[in-house]
């Protein structure tokens, strides 16, 4: 019996060394390190539980009461502590990373392709659909391959039209696209039919359907038995797929490198027809030059004229753009004002 009451003495002494200790704890660490010394696997409240064994069948029932008594009461207290300690670390991290949700939210400005740029995209895939290959040239170009290859003679008149930059070196910023043309022949063998957008140049004045730089899309078709009603064709689709339905009408031109020679023009988006300063009141804008490849070009390629035939288009993309939303000065696609370029 005595052995009893010592026992039942230490089992008090470990419960009051136990509050003590949980309820001086300053962290969650210090917490969990008393709860373990006292109730862990080898704790001082467990050592005694796993000796039980040793007593009699009459203080087994008392130790063990009173062992478990404690033990639950040590676990109450952590239990509480450890809520105590949770609750203010919570108060703590909401405290320093709080939200009000009565203020207005930062704007996520969206951003978005440049308008000549999601046209550009936009005419590729459509000519890709059809079969057209996609190929790219050097902006900075030759006589060669910006005049003379394309039936322009450095003593042909309609030189002077393209009113061309002209550098130290004798080369040339390209005027048109069209140099890619003569470039593409000469690589590839015919059938072909390819695409060259690009850049171009021209010492012009600028005003709001000009200006001295602009996006160009060159197109050529080259094959047997191509005729003018397969590019007119085409150019019709073309419209229709950039520009909606429009009424379009093709009329005679001339230009050195077709023959014959066309320009696609559509009812102007501005006035419908009417006239206005936009179309020079003529009531059409002239949307893409074409016609049937010159026999000469074929022959500075080294292409036979008598077995193939083929047809060429190059259509200003900064003007596809103005018609397709109605801009009325190309200007405002370059001057970089957000307030016009966030509308598209």
């Amino acid at each position: 019996m005595d052995n009893k009451l010592e026992i039942i003495n230490e089992i008090d002494k470990i419960f009051e060394e136990a509050q003590k200790s949980l309820n001086s704890a300053k962290d969650l660490n210090e917490l969990d390190i008393s709860f373990r010394f006292f109730t862990g696997k080898k704790g001082r409240l467990t050592e005694i539980m796993h000796n039980i064994r040793l007593y009699s069948t009459e203080e087994k029932k008392i130790v063990g009461a009173k062992s478990n008594e404690v033990k639950n009461t040590i676990e109450f207290i952590y239990n509480a502590r450890k809520n105590e300690f949770s609750g203010a670390e919570q108060k703590k991290f909401l405290n320093r990373y709080r939200v009000d949700l009565t203020i207005p939210g930062n704007y996520i400005e969206r951003h978005h392709k440049h308008p000549i740029t999601a046209v550009l995209e936009e005419a590729s895939d459509f000519f890709s659909s059809m079969g057209f290959e996609i190929v790219e040239g050097p902006e900075i170009e030759t006589t060669y391959y910006n005049f003379d290859a394309l039936n322009i003679p450095a003593d042909h008149p309609a030189r002077d039209v393209w009113d061309t930059f002209y550098l130290l070196n004798g080369l040339v910023p390209r005027t048109h696209t069209s140099s890619v043309q003569v470039r593409t022949m000469e690589k590839k063998s015919p059938p072909f039919r390819v695409i060259a957008p690009g850049r171009c140049y021209r010492y012009e004045a600028v005003d709001a359907t000009h200006l001295f730089m602009f996006n160009q899309m060159e197109g050529l078709f080259v094959d047997k038995n191509v005729r003018l009603t397969d590019l007119k064709g085409i150019l019709e689709e073309t419209v229709k797929n950039l520009l909606g339905a429009r009424k379009t009408r093709f009329r005679p031109a001339f230009y050195p490198f077709v023959e014959p020679g066309l320009d696609l023009d559509i009812e102007c988006v501005f006035c419908g027809g009417r006239g206005c300063g936009i179309c020079k009141n003529t009531g059409w804008i002239e949307v893409i030059p074409c016609g049937m490849v010159h026999p000469n070009v074929f022959k500075y390629a080294g292409i036979d004229p008598q077995e193939y035939r083929g047809f060429a288009f190059g259509m200003g993309f900064d003007r596809i753009v103005m018609l397709k939303y109605s801009i009325n000065d190309l200007r405002l696609l370059y001057h970089g004002n957000l307030d016009i370029l966030n509308q598209f």
